[in-house]
C-alpha cells in the first residue's frame, strides 16, 4: 500500500510546478527580459562593451538581464543561435554567411566591430619581407579551414605570388608559435592581437592587412539571432542593442573605466598583451552597433560565393535586419 505520506509529498511537487508556472505566466517582463549571448571565441579585448554593459549597469537600466556565455569551439555559436538555444552569437560575417549557406535560418541583427581584423604576419627578417610579394615560396600557417585558405590565396594572387609555390599549413591554434620557431614564415592574424603579440616579443612584425590584398572589407564581429527569436522577443532585443550601444559609446568615450569593467569578471586579461589589445581595438568598435552598409554585404556574399563558400542567391536584404537598431 503506498503510504499517505508518499502522495503528500508527491502533490507538494505538484503544487511547487504549478505555481512556478503561474509564476512564469505572469511575470513575463522579467522572466522573458534575460538574453543568453554566446561570444565569438573566449573572453578577449574585443568583447569590452559587453562586459562593461553588464557591470555598469547599462543593461539593467535598460530592464534586461544579459547572461554572457563562452562557447566551446568557435564553430559553435552560429548552430546555437539557429537551434534558439542562445538568443544572440557573436560571429565572424564570414562565418555567418557560410553558415547561411548551410542553411541555418539566422539574421545579423548588429555589429560589435564593424571594420576587418585579419590579415597575414611575417617577421620582417631585417627588411626581406616587405609585402606579401616576398613571401613566394613561404611557408604560411593557418588555423581554420575552408575559409583560410582562401583568403591568403587572394592575397598572395592579388601581390602576383603564385599560390602553387606557397605552402599552407594548418598549425592549428599555436600560429605565433609556429611562427616564431621557424616551422612557418607567415600566418593568419589580428591586426590588433597576433602583431601586437609578436611586437612585444621584441621582433620585427610585418602586418598585412587582407583589404590591402583584393578581399573585401569586413564586418569582422556580427551579431545573428534566429528569425523567430527576432519576431518573439524584438522588444528584449531592441534594448539590448541600444545598452551595447550606450556601452560601445562609453567605452569609447572612457577606455580605462569599461577596461576596467571588463577585468572584473575577467582579471586573467589584467596583463600588457590584453591592455595593448584593446588600445588597437578601441576605434574599431561599431558605433551605434551599426551593421547595415548593403554594399560591404554585396562585396563578401559575391567574395565568399564565388570561391565556393557561401549562396551569392539570398537576397542581401534577407541577410540582416535593421528594424532593432537603435535611433541615432
Amino acid at each position: 500500500m503506498v503510504k499517505r505520506g508518499h502522495w503528500l509529498a508527491v502533490l507538494a511537487v505538484i503544487a511547487v510546478a504549478v505555481g512556478a508556472a503561474l509564476y512564469l505566466a505572469f511575470r513575463p517582463d522579467e522572466v522573458g527580459s534575460s538574453i543568453e549571448v554566446v561570444l565569438d571565441f573566449f573572453p578577449n579585448p574585443n568583447h569590452v562593451p559587453l562586459y562593461a554593459a553588464e557591470e555598469s549597469g547599462t543593461f539593467a537600466a535598460c530592464g534586461i538581464d544579459v547572461e554572457i556565455l563562452v562557447p566551446a569551439n568557435p564553430s559553435d555559436p552560429v548552430r546555437l543561435a539557429a537551434a534558439r538555444t542562445v538568443d544572440v552569437a557573436l560571429t565572424p560575417q564570414t562565418n555567418y554567411l557560410m553558415a547561411r549557406a548551410e542553411g541555418l535560418p539566422l539574421v545579423a541583427i548588429g555589429a560589435l566591430i564593424d571594420s576587418t581584423l585579419g590579415g597575414l604576419l611575417a617577421l620582417g627578417k631585417g627588411g626581406h619581407v616587405v609585402s606579401p610579394a616576398d613571401l613566394a615560396g613561404a611557408r604560411i600557417g593557418y588555423a581554420l579551414e575552408p575559409l583560410e585558405p582562401v583568403l591568403w590565396t587572394t592575397m598572395l594572387e592579388c601581390a602576383d605570388v603564385d599560390p602553387a609555390s606557397v605552402d599552407l599549413i594548418n598549425v592549428g591554434y599555436n600560429t605565433v608559435v609556429a611562427l616564431v620557431t621557424d616551422q612557418v614564415d607567415a600566418i593568419g592574424a589580428f591586426r590588433n592581437y597576433e602583431r601586437i603579440q609578436v611586437d612585444l616579443m621584441g621582433l620585427d612584425a610585418v602586418f598585412f592587412p587582407q583589404e590591402a590584398y583584393c578581399v573585401p572589407t569586413t564586418y569582422d564581429i556580427v551579431l545573428v539571432a534566429h528569425p523567430d527569436t527576432v519576431a518573439d522577443r524584438s522588444d528584449e532585443l531592441g534594448r539590448f542593442l541600444q545598452a551595447l550601444s550606450e556601452a560601445v559609446a562609453a567605452t569609447v568615450a572612457d577606455p580605462e573605466t569599461a577596461y576596467g569593467q571588463f577585468l572584473l569578471v575577467n582579471p586573467d586579461c589584467d596583463d600588457e598583451l590584453s591592455r595593448a589589445a584593446f588600445d588597437a581595438t578601441i576605434d574599431l568598435f561599431a558605433h551605434g552597433v551599426r551593421h547595415d552598409d548593403p554594399g560591404v554585404w554585396e562585396a563578401m556574399q559575391e567574395y565568399l560565393a564565388e570561391e565556393g563558400l557561401a549562396d551569392g542567391s539570398i537576397p542581401v536584404t534577407d541577410l540582416y535586419t535593421t528594424k532593432l537598431l537603435p535611433n541615432e
